[in-house]
């Protein structure tokens, strides 16, 4: 259970900055570079509109970043990826490696969208699945309430992991790397014809390392393979498979305030501290997911384009929390729980698309209906503190633990959990001249039931939790182009999350948490592709939120958050050789109501920093040094609270990170090395109260050799 309610060129925040990178190193016009688009055009499908219009068209908020960057910037994982993104805070907790964790525009998320999918999870426990990313061909940040077109989705947006499929042109890619805290890593990425109407594509990686704290490692096999036919002329099917075995990765493991943010009489924790047991603590997660896309186009106007996938998947984590630190502020007394999770299911969504147009005005039309269906089993065990070992944090020991003796049969729960999400959307993007607008609706029914079986102190229990719930969500959306290459654009979007319970109050069963957004903003490509920027200005409100006393003895759902801010995101070529990359954000996050704690009413949530920078430079350089590229970032994250009454601050940090590789043709290699936090700066990552709260990522460097066959 979460017991806190829980990496040649450097790729653009927008598609369009890509060109204007590449631009840098090839100085090819801006119509020779449109064609590198990482998927074939009667496939892709913009994560912000499911249509073929680029990002940079898009009346919205999305950005987008490729898979050299991934590679270059050791990102094995999508929060690390999102480093640089504006509206976005990564790494609260950056020495976990067993889901992803970030905020966008001020909402946290865990899950992600592999090929427009939602990775399955039942959103209450610890089986998120992740897709690695070496075998992502890039990543789409979509900003804002997006459930119009993705249904259930928190309301600061999605990211969506774009899968490599299989392509024509011949090439194998062979990775090696080493590094720091025992890095072994190999990768292959392997794809060619197998004749004129097939090809196949073969993904598999290994790795292995250290990870941040005492006694803890991260282990990884990834094997995707994946086969792409054409029917015929009009029909094209890609079968797909995914398994990912993961051994060891990192489990939630917190610390307290004293010792870490503040000083204890022993003075402060080394940033490598780990509260947990080597002979107890750990997490092994299994995920296997097969699938297909279709793609048929009926004629020259209208097509069809269906992706399903089923999953697979299993997880167990042993793991420890606290229930509090003694009043010695030396003595840390723990629970020991484990939760062994299984989940397997389906989703598929069917779009039915075209055009429609006269000489004036085009309707480019788009209809789908999506399904999902899961069955999860959660069996959930707990000490409750009881004969479970202290930790005295002056004289760390780590090996404590004596398994067998630990009563985890005192309280335990097992969870047989359904759930079922249907939903029919519908969009129209007309065009008219320089004037766009987008106009697209949502109905879902999401029905889910918790069967729960408990033991406590030998007396058996239990409950069942149902939801019921249906939605409509919308989205209209306008843009105009200028001949100058500027476009201003202004959008209204919504969003909804499924509430399972009972108002205390009015004795009925919650509706759907909803969220709503009003934004506007502006967007320029130059027409040499060398200069980008964007500009965005939101307020986004979240209602019908579940609120408690603080006793936690009364629930009820009139609860409201706002969020509200600004977003800047530029990208230059200063000359043939120097491009740099900027971006800011400004968020104004707080609790606009909640009836039940006036005490939270004004203040801001945990894990959000209201302000966030990033600056990022490439240099390539020329004569004797061609192939030789230099890249250098700093990124700035601005304080975040305590804990959620605010009593405190966590302060906040920057961080530089660097690059260098160089590109030796004649052998087609690569040899590259990178360092992440540079200067190995000690922070604290967040918290989530006093009791709960995370070291930043220490100084990590790697060195990578890549081979083209």
């Amino acid at each position: 259970m979460v017991i806190i309610p829980r990496r040649y060129v450097f790729a653009s925040l927008m598609s369009a900055v890509i060109a204007g990178q590449v631009s840098a190193q090839t100085d090819q016009s801006s119509n020779e570079l449109e064609h590198i688009e990482v998927h074939p055009l009667q496939a892709y499908r913009n994560t912000a509109t499911k249509s073929s219009v680029k990002p940079i068209e898009s009346p919205v908020s999305i950005s987008v970043i490729d898979q050299s960057l991934l590679q270059l910037r050791q990102a094995d994982t999508v929060s690390k990826a999102l480093r640089y993104v504006s509206g976005v805070t990564t790494e609260s907790r950056p020495t976990i490696t067993i889901f992803d964790q970030f905020t966008i525009r001020g909402f946290t998320t865990y899950q992600t969208f592999y090929d427009g999918l939602p990775l399955l999870t039942n959103n209450n426990w610890n089986l998120y699945p992740q897709v690695d990313a070496f075998a992502t061909e890039s990543l789409e940040i979509l900003k804002g309430p997006a459930s119009s077109l993705y249904g259930v989705v928190p309301p600061g947006g999605l990211v969506n992991q774009v899968a490599k499929y299989p392509e024509k042109e011949d090439e194998t890619i062979v990775r090696l790397a080493v590094g720091s805290d025992n890095l072994l890593e190999l990768g292959l990425d392997s794809a060619d014809e197998i004749d004129e109407n097939s090809r196949y594509r073969i993904v598999a990686l290994g790795r292995s390392r250290d990870g941040y704290q005492q006694t803890t490692e991260t282990e990884r096999y990834t094997f995707a393979p994946s086969l792409t036919m054409d029917i015929s002329d009009a029909t094209e099917v890609s079968l797909t498979a995914y398994y990912q075995e993961d051994p060891q990765m990192v489990p939630s493991t917190p610390l307290p305030s004293v010792g870490t943010l503040f000083e204890a009489p022993y003075g402060k924790l080394a940033p490598d501290t780990y509260a947990g047991d080597k002979n107890w603590n750990q997490f092994s997660r299994d995920v296997l997911m097969l699938g297909y896309k279709l793609h048929h186009e009926i004629n020259d106007a209208w097509s069809v384009l269906q992706k399903l996938r089923y999953t697979d998947a299993d997880a167990l984590q042993q793991n420890t929390y606290h229930n509090t630190l003694a009043e010695d502020e030396v003595t840390l007394l723990r629970s020991a729980y484990l939760t062994d999770e299984t989940i397997d299911g389906v989703t598929v969504d069917t779009q039915l698309s075209g055009i429609v147009d006269n000489e004036t005005i085009s309707h480019q039309l788009l209809f789908g209906m999506d399904y999902q269906e899961s069955d999860s089993q959660v069996a959930y065990k707990d000490t409750l503190g009881m004969q479970t070992p202290v930790l005295a944090l002056n004289n760390i020991d780590n090996e404590l633990f004596d398994v067998d003796a630990l009563p985890l049969s005192f309280y335990q729960e097992d969870h047989q959990i359904d759930i079922r999400q249907l939903g029919f959307y519908a969009q129209d993007e007309i065009t008219l001249g320089s004037i766009t607008v987008l106009l697209n609706g949502r109905y879902d029914h999401y029905d889910s039931t918790d069967e729960v079986a408990n033991i406590y102190a030998q007396s058996a229990y239990g409950s069942t939790a149902t939801i019921d719930q249906s939605q409509f969500s919308g989205r209209v959306a306008a843009m105009y182009r200028f001949e100058s290459g500027w476009r201003i654009y202004a959008n209204y979007s919504e969003s909804f999350e499924p509430v399972t319970g009972t108002d205390a109050q009015t004795g009925e069963a919650f509706k759907p948490t909803t969220a709503n957004q009003t934004e506007v903003g502006t967007k320029f490509q130059s027409a040499s592709g060398k200069t980008t920027f964007t500009a965005a200005y939101f307020v986004l409100n979240k209602q019908n939120v579940v609120v408690n006393t603080p006793d936690f003895a009364r629930q009820t759902q009139n609860g409201e958050v706002q969020s509200k801010g600004g977003e800047l995101e530029l990208s230059h070529q200063f000359t043939p050789q120097l491009t740099i990359q900027a971006n800011a954000t400004l968020l104004d996050m707080e609790v606009t109501d909640n009836p039940l704690d006036q005490k939270l009413i004004g203040k801001t949530p945990v894990w959000v920093a209201e302000e966030t920078a990033s600056v990022w430079a490439n240099y390539f350089f020329d004569d004797l040094l061609q192939g030789l590229t230099a890249g250098a970032g700093v990124r700035y994250v601005g304080e975040t609270q305590l804990d959620k009454y605010n009593s405190d601050t966590v302060p906040s940090y920057t961080l530089i990170d660097a690059v260098l590789s160089y590109d030796i043709p004649t052998y087609d290699m690569t040899l590259s090395g990178s360092v992440s936090n540079l200067t190995d700066n000690d922070y604290v990552g967040a918290c989530f109260d006093a009791g709960n709260c995370w070291f930043g990522a220490q100084r990590r460097f790697e060195f990578a050799l890549q081979k083209r066959f």
